[in-house]
């Protein structure tokens, strides 16, 4: 991933550029969405777009290859010293599969280790 540390307002932005694969959903799933002045967020897009995405890659993980780039860019989000990014992270990604044991167990063969040292500060 990129060299300089990750900020909150790119977040979104160098998701697609990571994973362009999730920009068709992302319009399909924001297609009500009216005011793009006030664009939905990162929370929502996480929950709504990467979270379901992620679940669908740990199921079925194909090559591997999706799963990869995801968790390479969640090793950056961890990486970064902006705080609201990592708490996104934190809250919509890392606590959604410390819930989920299954899920918990299948991502953690593909999580680096700033994300592993996430896992024991979400319940």
């Amino acid at each position: 991933m990129a060299a300089t540390s990750l900020n909150y307002p790119e977040v979104e932005k160098r998701l697609f550029e990571a994973l362009p694969q999730l920009v068709p959903t992302y319009r399909e799933e924001f297609s009500y969405w009216v005011d793009w002045e006030k664009p939905p967020g990162s929370y929502l897009v996480f929950a709504m777009v990467v979270v379901p995405f992620l679940v669908a890659q740990l199921d079925d993980p194909g090559d591997g290859q999706a799963l990869a780039r995801l968790f390479a860019f969640f090793e950056e989000m961890a990486a970064s010293g902006d705080p609201e990014v990592r708490n996104l992270l934190k809250s919509e990604v890392v606590q959604k599969l410390v819930r989920d044991p299954g899920h918990l167990a299948k991502g953690q063969k593909h999580m680096g280790p700033q994300v592993r040292a996430l896992l024991p500060t979400v319940r």
